[in-house]
């Protein structure tokens, strides 16, 4: 199966509309500033350069493309357009974005992740984390037994199978008997998937898309599990730092994104069970993962719905201006901005540490984006 990474890449204003063209080294026409919106829509292996066109023309524009062309546009428009109302999971569950995105709880039952290594170890202490992340929020906790802090951190150490399950199926197991809200796993391993999800977990978070472990499609299949499948550069968290150059710094990552989707949906997963992450962080300079986040709209163009983490990461800390050293306090205002700015552009899963603020923050957001107002009617006036 081949999906194209077809993009709609939206310009509000003129500076916006020269970078993305930029990326593909052509000079956009001269439109007026009446004209914007518009939105550059980028054909995937196409030898036709990308076709710019303004909103409030957008019928007439299509019209005058070649047949082919028009047809890869309008499925890239619907595609953009369409917001799925729920992530099918294992074992009956779903999680329902009809309110809007959603917040994923971080649990990371390890001593070396960047954030909050070492703290979540003991079984009765993540659980009742777990229980607290749900309690304030989380739609669903996400359970991690193994680093993929980037080396700037200090290395994050490689486990086996069974150590990585020593530490996780514990921890499940436990929230498990506590309640039957939503679980993921965050694993690159196909039998640690398996193995989390027959003990309850309802989701397999895999930060390589699958290329880590080649059994990982058959195994989300399988266990009729969801699954977020998040773009790295390679597959070892230790080197993805290596090289975060990209030629497009949208549509390559995209392109992966659409490959490992293809992958699983040929290993017999819905698409209604699937979700994309661009991985912040993962593979990506401190600019680039601002360029990501500035059009993450534009992965909509691939028809899955999105995931997003940037909570308390480094590119985070630098931009909003606090130390190396900084704490998890110091972080959150950072962090909070980047997830306003995800579920702005479509995310619909939210992946933080700091769930009460996180979920406050949402609440205000919706508060005022749905709120009515009625102007007082004058005293002694009719009303009907």
């Amino acid at each position: 199966m081949t999906l194209r990474a077809d993009l709609v890449l939206a310009a509000p204003d003129v500076e916006t509309l020269r970078e993305i063209c930029g990326w593909d080294a052509f000079r956009p026409a001269t439109f007026p500033a009446a004209e914007f919106p518009v939105d550059v829509v980028r054909f995937e292996g196409s030898s036709s350069r990308p076709v710019v066109l303004s909103r409030a023309r957008r019928v007439e524009t299509l019209k005058a493309l070649p047949a082919s062309l028009r047809t890869r546009a309008e499925e890239a428009f619907a595609r953009v357009e369409r917001r799925p109302a729920r992530l099918r999971l294992a074992h009956g569950r779903a999680l329902n974005f009809s309110d809007g995105p959603v917040l994923m709880g971080i649990l990371n039952v390890t001593p070396d992740s960047f954030s909050d290594g070492g703290l979540f170890l003991d079984r009765d202490r993540a659980v009742a984390h777990a229980l607290g992340m749900f309690e304030a929020g989380a739609a669903i906790v996400d359970v991690g037994g193994e680093s993929t802090r980037p080396s700037n951190y200090g290395e994050a150490r490689e486990l086996s199978v069974d150590e990585e399950l020593s530490r996780v199926l514990p921890v499940i197991a436990g929230i498990r008997e506590r309640t039957d809200a939503p679980l993921s796993i965050d694993t690159r391993r196909a039998a640690v998937a398996r193995e989390a999800v027959s003990s309850g977990a309802d989701l397999v978070n895999d930060v390589t898309a699958g290329r880590f472990d080649p059994g990982m499609a058959a195994a989300i299949a399988e266990t009729e599990s969801g699954a977020i499948l998040m773009h790295m550069k390679g597959t070892d968290p230790r080197t993805m730092q290596d090289d975060v150059h990209y030629d497009h710094p949208v549509a390559d990552v995209a392109s992966a994104l659409a490959q490992s989707a293809a992958k699983v949906l040929e290993a017999g997963v819905p698409a209604e069970s699937v979700a994309l992450d661009p991985g912040l962080g993962f593979g990506k300079s401190p600019e680039g993962n601002l360029v990501l986040l500035r059009h993450l709209a534009a992965f909509r163009t691939l028809g899955f719905l999105l995931a997003v983490g940037a909570s308390r990461k480094g590119f985070v800390r630098r931009f909003s201006g606090v130390s190396e050293t900084a704490s998890a306090a110091e972080r959150l205002p950072g962090s909070l901005a980047a997830l306003g700015s995800a579920a702005a552009s479509g995310a619909s899963i939210l992946r933080v540490h700091d769930v009460p603020e996180s979920a406050r923050y949402l609440r205000m957001a919706r508060a005022v984006a749905r709120s009515a107002f009625s102007a007082p009617t004058p005293a002694g006036a009719a009303t009907r």
